[in-house]
């Protein structure tokens, strides 16, 4: 997830503007149906911690769209924020709304929960896909059930394989986040696999892979002073991602590592950006760019940072 660049920013003069949006929706007009997160209890993210949720009422949503229309002389893409749109009643009502005043828009996408995803009747799922929303941005993070649990992330994985089937029947088109490293160094293999297992049980069309990075604010910070959360070192990390990568079986799936947080620098330089490609054509390629640069970590003797490192040298200030 990234916030939100200087331009984006000026707009929050004219209209309640969303303060985060995935990197793929760079291009995307933004529109913000809630503000915060309704569950906020998540120990690895510091996004919304601060802010009260909120669901904006119909009539101020379409106030902010007609703005919108203003200043977004043309929106092929919309995405709607913050992070969990499916919790809002009056959805369906919403998107509609949006896709008359912006009728060129060829995408609608939103984030939103698994667990909400999972409680919501496939008769609201369906509306609000009729309605015109497109694609769901859901925070996966692992499928390993500890893991799960001492992420607070308030799901397991037999609500997230339901949550998924259920936004699959429903028509929508699926991007899941999985964070490389929720495991910690003691869990990896059991994160690598369980993900694996259960992203097969969804099948996602999109995998999206971020790092985890403890920033200073975030819940698991004291954990991680106290060494009750250890991070998983680059190297191993790594080897968790090509076992995650070796246990995906999808016929149709774009995998992605599009944040900064994958990169991993040795000696000033940035020597892995992570991997990229259709599943399952570009498999053997991405598995190729993991093995080689295992073998290289294994082999130099210079220290390997990644986001962590960098962050807490004050390198990198935000995400």
């Amino acid at each position: 997830m990234n916030s939100i660049g200087e331009k984006e920013r000026n707009f929050q003069i004219i209209y309640d503007f969303p303060p985060y949006r995935p990197p793929n929706e760079a291009f995307s007009a933004l529109i913000r149906i809630t503000r915060g997160c309704p569950w906020n209890k998540c120990l690895f993210c510091s996004m919304y911690k601060s802010l009260k949720f909120q669901m904006k009422s119909p009539e101020e949503i379409k106030k902010d769209v007609k703005e919108a229309r203003r200043i977004y002389q043309e929106a092929r893409t919309i995405f709607l924020g913050d992070s969990d749109n499916l919790v809002h009643p009056k959805l369906p009502e919403i998107v509609n709304f949006i896709r008359e005043i912006f009728p060129e828009a060829q995408r609608i996408s939103a984030y939103a929960r698994a667990n909400t995803i999972y409680r919501r009747k496939m008769s609201f799922l369906e509306e609000a896909r009729k309605a015109g929303l497109n694609r769901l941005h859901i925070g996966f993070e692992s499928g390993d059930a500890l893991t799960l649990k001492r992420l607070g992330k308030g799901v397991n994985p037999e609500e997230l394989s339901e949550a998924g089937r259920k936004a699959k029947e429903a028509g929508f088109e699926i991007s899941l986040y999985v964070l490389s490293g929720a495991g910690g160094s003691s869990r990896w293999r059991e994160h690598a696999l369980e993900s694996a297992r259960v992203l097969n049980v969804i099948r996602p069309e999109f995998i999206r892979l971020r790092t985890l990075t403890v920033l200073q604010d975030s819940p698991l910070k004291p954990l991680m002073d106290k060494g009750e959360f250890m991070l998983t070192p680059p190297l191993q990390r790594l080897e968790e991602v090509l076992l995650l990568l070796e246990g995906l079986e999808l016929d149709s799936c774009y995998l992605a590592s599009d944040h900064l947080t994958n990169y991993l620098w040795v000696g000033g330089f940035v020597i892995y950006k992570g991997i990229e490609g259709n599943l399952p054509q570009k498999k053997g390629a991405m598995i190729k760019t993991l093995k080689e640069t295992i073998s290289f970590l294994e082999s130099t003797e210079e220290e390997v940072k990644d986001s962590n490192v960098l962050y807490a040298q004050g390198f990198i200030s935000s995400l």
